[in-house]
């Protein structure tokens, strides 16, 4: 009777171990399957960052394209002025002398301005693109302001 007792405790003890390794291993599972899901989410919210980076660093660029190009333009008129510039006399070359001063000094900030742009991750991007095209307004009108002081007679 001992022995079936002992056999009886034996064979109840180890049904017990084997449900506790099942739920044991059952929780394990779950806790790997909602790892796995989290990670998913992660890279799929990693790839939609970084498309939106790359779509921004794209805009960017195209901004500071035409930005440049603006500025090449008044430099292209620019060069002719200052040749028709040095070529003046009197007052119109003081004038013009003047209005060429000016022009580099706007010149200057604006490529300044521009250089400042190539930051795609500042936070302050947009106040450096609204900077940059004004101060490439401001040569705009700096070399209007030189057209006028060479053309006059």
């Amino acid at each position: 009777m001992r022995a079936a007792l002992v056999a009886l405790a034996l064979a109840t003890g180890t049904a017990a171990c084997g449900n506790e390794k099942a739920e044991a291993d059952k929780k394990a599972a779950e806790a790997a399957k909602a790892s796995k899901e989290a990670d998913e989410k992660a890279a799929a919210a990693k790839k939609t960052a970084d498309e939106e980076m790359a779509k921004a660093k794209a805009a960017h660029a195209e901004v500071r394209t035409k930005l440049q190009k603006d500025l090449d333009a008044h430099e292209r008129k620019t060069t002719y002025l200052k040749e028709k510039a040095a070529k003046a006399t009197g007052d119109v070359k003081k004038n013009a002398d003047a209005a060429v001063a000016e022009l580099d000094k706007r010149r200057d900030a604006a490529k300044a301005s521009i250089a400042k742009l190539s930051d795609d991750s500042a936070t302050t991007w947009d106040a450096a693109k609204k900077g940059a095209e004004d101060d490439i307004a401001a040569v705009g009108k700096a070399v209007d302001a030189l057209e006028t002081a060479v053309n006059k007679k």
